[in-house]
């Protein structure tokens, strides 16, 4: 895609993702901890890293939203994540929520963390879908990216469970578009570069 045609994408993206909405919200801890991830959509991937740049991995953007949005020492592996997390069942989740996978199905080798975002109900690949936020080293997308958890794809397969660290928001509701037919999504994506959301 060249670089026009970004740009007319991410003026239209901007357009729909307007800051016209009326909805409850989810606690401030969590919508600060998302944005901070969203923002950082297009960030390559680097092993071990906990910072964006050059790049940046699973567990590190876990650790750099918690600590750049909330002050939170939330460090470690995508398995140290995992046993420092509260266990929750899928139907507890809400967006802020952690997701784990492990590439041997097993919830002692955990080799993978993203953050829950909650269901997307506007148009697009994503409609209706439940969709997450992580940092991909391999396929045919890497870097900081968003991702179907009802596909059926190598997240489906071999996701674990998923944890909490944030503590929950009992009324954790779904944001409403100004035109909802647009753009529903469990939290408000703002801050975000969307030219990161292009290929190059």
């Amino acid at each position: 895609m060249n670089k026009t045609l970004k740009l007319i994408f991410s003026a239209a993206l901007i357009s729909v993702l307007s800051f016209n909405c009326f909805a409850k919200k989810i606690s401030p801890q969590r919508q600060q901890f998302i944005d901070c991830a969203l923002s950082l959509l297009g960030t390559p991937y680097l092993y071990g890293s906990r910072v964006p740049s050059p790049g940046i991995d699973c567990s590190g953007l876990v650790a750099f939203a918690a600590r750049k949005a909330l002050k939170v020492n939330f460090t470690g592996s995508s398995q140290g994540m995992y046993w420092n997390s509260t266990e929750i069942s899928d139907s507890e989740r809400e967006p802020g929520d952690l997701l784990f996978f492990s590439n041997t199905n097993d919830s002692s080798h955990i080799t993978h963390v993203g953050i829950y975002l909650g269901k997307y109900k506007g148009e697009g690949e994503f409609k209706n879908k439940t969709i997450f936020i992580h940092s991909v080293s391999d396929g045919r997308k890497t870097g900081v990216i968003i991702t179907s958890l009802d596909d059926e794809n190598f997240w489906t397969r071999h996701y674990i469970s998923s944890g909490r660290f944030l503590p929950a928001t009992k009324d954790a509701e779904t944001f409403i578009h100004s035109d909802p037919k647009l753009f529903e999504i469990d939290t408000w994506w703002k801050n975000v570069d969307c030219k990161k959301w292009f290929d190059e």
